[in-house]
Parts: C-alpha cells; structure tokens; sequence
C-alpha cells in the first residue's frame, strides 16, 4: 500500500478536525472533524487541507518544517490519477492563495514534499485566530490543463 505525506495530513485532519463552517456557535472544537476538499477533472483529483499547526504534534509540525502553534495554518496539496487505492502523483505548478474576510491575501510558497512515488505540496499561511481564510488552490498540469479548487476554513 502507498503511504504519502498527503495521507498522513489526511489522516491528521480526521483525527484532529481542521474547522469548516461549524452550524453552531457552541464551542470550537465541536466542529466535525473535516476530510480534505477534492476537485475532480476526469480521473485527475486535486486535494487540499488546510490544519492549524497547533492540532498537529510538534513532530509532525516539524517534519513539514512549520511552526507548530495556533497562528500557523499547514496547507497540503496533491495531484492524482486514478482511484484513491491506484493513484499516482501528477506533478504541476501550485498556486495557493488565502484571504481574509477582509480581502487581504496571502500568496502561499508552496514547496515540493516526497515520500516515495508519491508528491505533495506544502505551504504555510499566518493567521490571528478567530480567522476566516479562502483558500484558492491553482494547479497547472504538465499538459498545460488548469485545475482550480476554492474552498474556506474557520479556525480559532
């Protein structure tokens, strides 16, 4: 089985909730964990999730070289073809850019993380919590093909 960095920060989301438009304002932390946002374009997926730093261990934090606290947002993106079981990594040009509720953006240096086959990129974006932040992920493919995925987080 092929394991990725990607995977791991999925599997850290999962365990640790990354915040999405909770439907109450009861306590932050009752957000339903959230997997990571998807945009598909045939048999090509481009994955992003973005985790406070803080709700990851100082280990992990570490090894994806950001600071592990509550003003850090990690930010992983992957491109691949074929099913989730079978997918290999499609290497391409990342763009991410986070904005506030105010309008002002952060344009992400994305950095290539490999493990194996398989490839990842890694990005950071500084926050001070309560933040909204959009997140507008860009890839451009090899074969010139642009995909785009949008999404937003709350964290506190």
């Amino acid at each position: 089985m092929k394991r990725s960095a990607g995977a791991l920060a999925l599997a850290l989301v999962l365990l640790a909730g990354c915040g999405r438009e909770p439907s109450s304002r009861t306590a932050p932390d009752a957000n339903a964990a959230r997997a990571d946002e998807v945009a598909r374009d045939g048999d090509i997926a481009l994955r992003a999730s973005a985790i406070q730093t803080r709700r990851l261990s100082p280990a992990i934090a570490q090894r994806y070289g950001a600071p592990h606290d509550e003003r850090t947002v990690l930010v992983v993106v992957s491109l691949r073809q074929g099913d989730d079981a079978t997918s290999v990594s499609l290497p391409a040009r990342i763009t991410v850019v986070a904005s506030d509720l105010l309008g002002r953006e952060q344009r992400l240096p994305m950095r290539e993380m490999r493990d194996g086959e398989l490839l990842d990129y890694i990005g950071v974006a500084a926050i001070s919590p309560p933040e909204t932040l959009r997140f507008e992920v860009i890839a451009i493919r090899a074969d010139g093909r642009r995909q785009v995925l949008r999404f937003h987080r709350d964290f506190f």
